[in-house]
């Protein structure tokens, strides 16, 4: 088992699953330093202080759409802090509140944290676009033309069946990355959105997230199990080679992500001049400083940079391997059913960031001595 740093280099959002609803689950308040914060309801919390008297006027309140403040202002104690009756999150968001807030996943203890699923299906991503661009062309067509990307998964991982669990994946173990150290923040998603007749800075359709700060950091554990992989010969699918040791992995997922950076900085060069807001030049200005960090761990050979968690976008998600492909219109229309209206437009057309133009998900993984 190998211990690894992970750091934010960017914010990273990775989902509860859980929408926050304003002035029930949450409001946007001060905290007793006088910043703006996101105050998240702790139902037993608030019960201790307003008293189980008060529970109907609890529920009217709510139904009526009042902020928790409000509540707890009006049947506690006076000098109650927003602390003793809320998780706090820092607030970045401006004055403009949005009804919903994508909430981050917590454990147990509340601490938030990455998911080692998460971490493992982000690796799994860079993996496979990397041993597609191994494919022949003509393979390559058939796989995207018939939309059978699980078909691509098995060829270069194996095939788990109900009698045989063949994918060689398994053998990457993961643990979660548990943070704790620094508050989560709350703040604002926007589009850079490619567009014919406004401003590609797209603010019309904000929302409120909850994520790690940059520059956070924790550790967590990978156990690359080769021993047990050499047991299972014959009996698996053959590993790809850039999977045989830590070191060879790091170095696929930096070479990834550098790739489809430098793609996405090509793409929005060819189209900034059709802008005119800055932020284009801003969002090729951030890719550069995260591109020259892959540089940075492709040097010292111990440490990668990996795009992860919501906001991904389609590209890093999917790794992008099918647009190669001389067939990719299939996977445009099946992205697009029913849009005639964006078939003028390249795909994707979009990108999620911060209303500081952060992208998100981006973290370096480096290997602890």
């Amino acid at each position: 088992m190998s211990e690894i740093k992970i750091e934010t280099l960017t914010p990273v959002h990775i989902g509860s699953g859980r929408m926050l609803i304003k002035n029930n689950d949450f409001c946007v308040t001060k905290d007793s330093e006088d910043y703006d914060v996101v105050a998240v309801t702790d139902p037993n919390k608030v019960l201790s202080l307003i008293g189980i008297e008060h529970i109907d006027n609890w529920v009217r309140a709510i139904e009526r759409g009042n902020p928790i403040n409000e509540i707890i202002n009006t049947y506690a104690p006076k000098g109650t802090k927003v602390e003793d009756y809320a998780r706090i999150i820092d607030y970045f968001g401006g004055e403009r509140v949005t009804e919903t807030l994508k909430e981050f996943i917590h454990d147990g203890l509340g601490r938030p944290y990455i998911p080692g699923s998460s971490i493992k299906g982000a690796i799994r991503t860079a993996v496979m676009a990397t041993e597609a661009d191994k494919k022949d062309k003509t393979e390559l067509n058939i796989i995207v033309k018939g939309l059978k990307e699980k078909k691509l998964s098995d060829d270069i991982f194996g095939e788990d069946t109900n009698n045989e669990k063949r994918d060689v994946f398994r053998f990457l173990i993961i643990s979660d990355a548990t943070f704790g150290e620094l508050n989560t923040i709350a703040f604002n998603m926007v589009n850079i959105n490619e567009r014919t007749k406004q401003s590609y800075w797209d603010t019309s359709k904000p929302q409120l997230i909850e994520a790690l700060a940059k520059e956070d950091e924790t550790t967590f554990n990978i156990k690359l199990d080769l021993e047990r992989y050499e047991k299972s010969k014959g009996h698996v699918h053959e590993m790809p080679e850039c999977m045989r040791s830590l070191p060879d992995l790091f170095k696929t997922i930096n070479s990834h992500t550098a790739k489809l950076l430098r793609s996405e900085i090509e793409y929005w060069e060819e189209r900034k001049n059709d802008d005119d807001s800055d932020k284009v030049e801003v969002y090729i200005s951030n890719c550069r400083k995260i591109l020259n960090e892959t540089t940075i761990c492709e040097q010292n050979g111990k440490s990668c940079i990996l795009r992860l968690g919501h906001g991904c976008g389609w590209r890093f998600i999917t790794g992008a391997w099918s647009e190669r492909s001389d067939e990719f219109y299939y996977v445009k229309e099946k992205a697009r059913p029913n849009n005639n209206k964006y078939q003028d437009y390249d795909f994707p057309k979009s990108r999620r960031v911060s209303e500081d133009c952060d992208l998100l998900g981006f973290v370096r993984l480096i290997m602890k001595d």
